[in-house]
Parts: structure tokens; sequence; C-alpha cells
């Protein structure tokens, strides 16, 4: 059940891929959108039926799979709210809304792991690594969409400044488990919200959905595997 659970995720994330690159090569498609509305929320189920299982099979804490879920579930109402459409009257409130939920999944995740950090000395260049590549996100990217978010509208200056703080911390605390699977996880995550902040806030030319999204889904499945496949 947990395979065939995950190999699931992965069919409908596959076509929740074509839908959005459906979207991208027609942004007048209704079809494509329809696919997007449905295959995008339903692969978080999906996912999230999918870490259970394997957790039950695993025999998994309980401290992890409620922090794994609330992460997982809080990503899905992020995710809805992020699809709808950017030129509707409540956009910005419902940019606000997914960004708020997604920074409180990656509280969560850092939740989990504070719990299977990694000990002994190499715990250390672990952590070391990971404050290097989350300063260097933090200075060339995330600032930058900080920067451009407050240039749009003021209001954004402070949650942006904090979901780029906490995607950080994530980064960190990833490396922090020392798991490689957690790891590329995480960094995956935040290549793909660092696209998200760049392409609304930075440079609106550029279409990336297709690479943010794939990033993503791969993210959450290696986290997933990571946190409760020991």
């Amino acid at each position: 059940m947990p395979l065939t659970l995950t190999l699931l995720t992965l069919v409908v994330a596959l076509a929740d891929w074509t839908a959005v690159s459906r979207r991208a090569m027609d942004p007048a498609s209704v079809g494509a959108r329809r696919a997007e509305y449905v295959a995008k929320p339903l692969t978080m189920v999906v996912l999230i039926a999918a870490a259970l299982a394997i957790a039950h099979a695993q025999h998994a804490p309980a401290y992890l799979v409620v922090t794994m879920v609330a992460a997982l579930v809080l990503s899905l109402v992020g995710d809805v709210f992020l699809m709808l459409p950017e030129d509707s009257a409540s956009a910005d409130r419902n940019f606000v809304v997914g960004l708020g939920a997604f920074l409180l999944a990656h509280v969560a995740y850092i939740a989990a792991f504070v719990r299977l950090h990694a000990h002994g000395g190499y715990a250390i260049s672990f952590v070391l690594t990971g404050l290097v590549l989350a300063g260097a996100l933090f200075a060339t990217v995330g600032l930058r969409v900080r920067s451009a978010a407050a240039e749009e509208d003021a209001a954004l200056a402070v949650p942006v400044f904090a979901y780029v703080t906490v995607i950080s911390l994530l980064v960190v605390g990833a490396w922090w488990t020392g798991d490689l699977r957690v790891i590329p996880g995480a960094l995956l995550f935040a290549v793909s919200d660092a696209m998200i902040g760049w392409t609304r806030f930075v440079r609106k030319d550029w279409e990336l959905d297709v690479p943010i999204i794939v990033t993503y889904h791969l993210a959450q499945i290696l986290l997933v595997l990571g946190l409760v496949r020991r």
C-alpha cells in the first residue's frame, strides 16, 4: 500500500505538471486550468495518504507523523490559494493567505527536523554547510524578492521577509538532520519558492511555472520519505 500510494502520488503529480505546461503554453486554456485545479490539490491529498501509510508501516514516532501531516495539510491550503488567478480582485489576499500557510508548513517541517538532528562532530559540518547555502540564498534572492515586493506593496514587506527567513531556516534545519532525502527535499523547496518570488515580484516576464511545480512536488515527496521512512 505505501509503495502504491507513493507511485500514485507521482502519477497525479505528472498530470498536474502536464496541466501546468498546457496552461503555460496557452493561458486561455480553460481545460488546462480546470485540470490543474483538480490535479494540484489531489497530489497533496494522495501524498498525505501515502505519508500516513508509510508512517504506519515504519512505526514512525507520533511526533514526526503529527508535524509532517501538519506541514502537508498546510501546504495543501497554500496550494489552493496560490494557484488561484493572479488577476482576480482577491489576488493579494490569496497570496498572503497562501504565503502564511506555507510559512507555517515550513515551521512544522523545521520542528520535525529538530527531532531528527544529527549528532557528533560531523553534525557541525552539516550545519555550517546549511548556513552557508541558506545565507547565500537569503542574500542573493531573498532580499531582492523582499525589496521588489515592498516596492509593489509596502504591506508585503514584512510577510515576505518573514517567509524568506523561515525558508532559510528550513534549509539549515534540513542539513542538520544529515539525511540525504531531507536535504535535497528542502533545497528543492527553497528553489521552488525562490522561483515563485522571483517571477511574481522581480521578473514578471519569466515563465517558470513548470519548474516551480516540478521542484515543489519532488521536494514534498523527498521530505516525506526522509522523515518517516527510516
